[in-house]
This record gives C-alpha cells, structure tokens and sequence, in this order.
C-alpha cells in the first residue's frame, strides 16, 4: 500500500489482527479513554490476559509513506523498551481495510490512575502512595529521557496514560503522540 515502507522492520514484534482485537474488545465497544487522536480500549485475550488497544485516529488520506514508515520505527522501539515502570507493549495491529493501525499493552489489574484519583467510588490513594507512584513515574521518565540511547520523548503525561498494577506500582503507557492525523 505505501511504498519505501520496511515490513521486516516488525519482524520481531508480535502482530495482532484486528478482528482478534475487536473480539477481545467487545467489538470496540469498551472504550476507557480518548485523545484528539486516539481511542483507548480494555480487552480480554482468548488466553484470558487483560489489554489496552490504543487505536490512532488516522484516515489513509493523510497516511503517507513517511508517516507509515515512521508508525512502524516507533513500534520497534516501544517494544525494546524495558524497565519495571513502563507498560509492556505486546503487539501491534495494521490493517488495510479497513485502514487501522493499533498498538497493544499489558492492561494492569488496578487500572488507570485517573481512575483513581477521580473515582468517586471510595478508591483514592493515600499520600505515602501517591508519593511511591510519583517517584516511580520519575524514574521511568529517567529511563526513557535518559538511559534510552537515543532517548525516548514522551509528548504527553496523563494520568490516564498511568496504569496500576495489583501492588499499585505505576506503568507508564507510551503512544504514538507524533502521529497526528491532520484531519
């Protein structure tokens, strides 16, 4: 579909089909969270582990080669990236129709930190714990801006971009932020 584009360059990352992921996603009907371009969705694998799709807002319209190319070396990465506080990638999905490109993560069982810190459920984390996830998130960011050679920007920081895992330790989810649609 687009050409100068690598497919050997995701040899060694797990691709995941759509219709796999539309299964494990309801249909991608369970949506936990939304950018001006992406869509982030909770599944459940056949295995029974839990996920979360980050589905870019793209349109093949404004997917150029470069933007293809590109989409591809910043999976690469994401899946080298390696440390207790980052949030596992485990795949990716790229179809052509219809056109889609996603990435795939570890869901943690805790859930987002924003959850948490706006549920109104009675879920709010107490301040020697929101300190340990701060610092975490810190070190993750160190890694990624730091010992990352080259180094890892992260565009953008949410708390919902801050998974939980069942000891509350933080994961931080990196996308894509660089692959804005232009639409």
């Amino acid at each position: 579909m687009f050409a100068c584009v690598d497919d050997d360059l995701l040899a060694n990352v797990p691709k995941i089909s759509r219709q796999e992921l539309a299964e494990a996603c309801e249909d991608f009907s369970n949506i936990i969270g939304s950018t001006h371009d992406t869509v982030v969705y909770k599944g459940t694998m056949k295995d029974g582990s839990e996920i979360a799709v980050v589905s870019l807002s793209a349109s093949v319209h404004y997917w150029t080669s470069y933007v293809e190319l590109y989409f591809q070396k910043e999976v690469v990465e994401m899946a080298r990236l390696s440390h207790e506080n980052v949030a596992k990638m485990v795949g990716y999905s790229k179809e052509s129709d219809p056109f889609s490109r996603m990435l795939v993560f570890q869901y943690p069982p805790n859930g987002t930190l924003y959850e948490h810190l706006h549920d109104g459920e009675g879920y709010q984390l107490s301040w020697p714990r929101r300190m340990k996830i701060a610092l975490s998130i810190a070190r993750a960011l160190r890694y990624l801006h730091t010992e990352m050679q080259p180094p890892f920007a992260v565009a953008a920081l949410t708390s919902s971009s801050v998974y939980l895992t069942e000891d509350f330790s933080p994961k931080v989810r990196l996308i894509c932020l660089c692959l804005v649609t232009w639409q």
